[in-house]
C-alpha cells in the first residue's frame, strides 16, 4: 500500500481531533502544521510537528514541500485563514487541498449569503482560480450536535422536535463523529490523488424524517415528543433579519430551512463515499439504546440561543 504524505491544519476541535486520530492509524505519514502557541506536547512522537505562521509565505512553502495533500479542519473562525494555504500551494508540489467544511454544499442564493457559507464559498472560489485541485467532504449534520443541541430543532433530552416546512416528511442526513473520521481516513491515507481531485464528496451514515425520528423518541420516552411548527416562510425571513443583524444564528435557521425543503439530503450530493468495514449507527440504537455520544461542552448562552428557536 502507497501512502500519502498528509499535512493537517487545525487538529484540536471536537470533529477535528478525531479525525486527526483516525488518521494517525490510518499509518499514513502524517504533519501537523500549527500556529505559534498552540500545545503539540500530546501529540505522538511519529507525527511530524511544525509551527508555522500561514501569513508568512516562505514559511508555508518551506512546510508544504514534501506533501501531498493539506486538509484543513479549522472551525468557522479559522476559515479565512486557509486562504494562506491557497497562496502557497501553487508554489509546491501539493496534489490537493482539502478546505475545511464538514457541512453540505449550498444550493440557494439565501445560503450563500450566510457568513459561514460565504466564506467557504471564497475560499474554494478563490482556490479554483489558482488552479489548485480540491476535494470537498461534506457528511451533513453531526449526529452529537444536531440531536442534543436543538440547532436542527431535535431535543433529544428534552423529547421535543421542530417540524419546519415538510421535514416531517423529508430527509436529514446525518453522521456521528466517529464515522466523519473514519472516513477522512479512508479517502485520504491511500486513495491516489488524481482519483479525488474535484470531486466533493459526500457522507451518510443515518438519514431520517422528522416523523421517524419523533417515532424513536417515543420509544425512548414512551409518550409522544412535544412538537413545534415552522413555516418555510417563518424560517427564511429569520435568516434573512440574523443576516441584516448580524445575529450568529442564521446558519442553524438556514440548515432547518434545507431540511424543511428537501435539500439537505441533495446538499450531500451523488458521490456518497461507503466506509468499508464500519459498522454504521442506527436511530435506534442513537436514541432509544441511548449511545448518542456527547457533543463538546457548549456556553449556556449558546444553547439558551439555539433553544430559543423552538419558539
Amino acid at each position: 500500500m502507497t501512502f500519502n504524505r498528509i499535512a493537517v491544519y487545525g487538529h484540536r476541535g471536537w470533529a477535528s481531533s478525531a479525525i486527526f486520530d483516525a488518521l494517525v492509524s490510518s499509518g499514513a505519514p502524517l504533519k501537523v502544521l500549527y500556529r505559534p502557541g498552540s500545545d503539540v506536547s500530546s501529540l505522538p512522537s511519529n507525527v511530524a510537528k511544525v509551527k508555522v505562521d500561514v501569513e508568512n509565505q516562505e514559511q508555508l512553502i518551506a512546510a508544504l514541500q514534501d506533501v501531498d495533500i493539506v486538509i484543513s479542519l479549522v472551525g468557522h473562525e479559522g476559515l479565512t485563514r486557509q486562504l494562506g494555504f491557497v497562496k502557497a500551494i501553487p508554489r509546491t508540489n501539493v496534489k490537493i487541498f482539502v478546505p475545511s467544511d464538514l457541512g453540505i454544499r449550498v444550493l440557494d442564493e439565501q445560503g450563500l449569503r450566510v457568513p459561514v457559507n460565504k466564506t467557504k464559498a471564497e475560499v474554494e472560489k478563490t482556490a479554483h482560480a489558482a488552479g489548485i485541485p480540491t476535494t470537498v467532504v461534506v457528511p451533513g449534520c453531526f449526529a452529537e450536535s444536531a440531536f442534543s443541541i436543538g440547532i436542527m430543532g431535535i431535543d433529544y433530552p428534552g423529547n421535543r422536535i421542530v417540524f419546519t416546512g415538510d421535514s416531517a416528511n423529508q430527509q436529514v442526513n446525518i453522521c456521528t463523529r466517529n464515522y466523519v473520521a473514519a472516513a477522512y481516513a479512508q479517502i485520504f491515507a491511500s486513495t491516489p490523488p488524481a482519483q479525488l481531485q474535484g470531486r466533493i464528496i459526500g457522507l451518510s451514515e443515518i438519514k431520517a424524517t422528522a416523523n421517524e425520528i419523533v417515532a424513536a423518541l417515543k420509544r425512548k420516552y414512551g409518550k409522544e415528543p412535544e412538537i413545534i411548527a415552522h413555516s418555510l416562510e417563518k424560517v427564511e425571513n429569520e435568516v434573512d433579519t440574523c443576516i441584516e443583524k448580524g445575529v450568529p444564528l442564521s446558519l442553524a435557521w438556514w440548515c432547518r430551512k434545507t431540511w424543511g425543503n428537501g435539500k439537505l439530503v441533495k446538499g450531500v450530493g451523488d458521490d456518497i463515499w461507503e466506509v468499508k468495514g464500519y459498522e454504521k449507527a442506527t436511530l435506534e440504537g442513537l436514541l432509544v439504546d441511548g449511545r448518542l455520544e456527547s457533543y463538546r461542552n457548549v456556553h449556556p448562552q449558546v444553547t439558551q440561543a439555539f433553544y430559543s428557536m423552538f419558539n
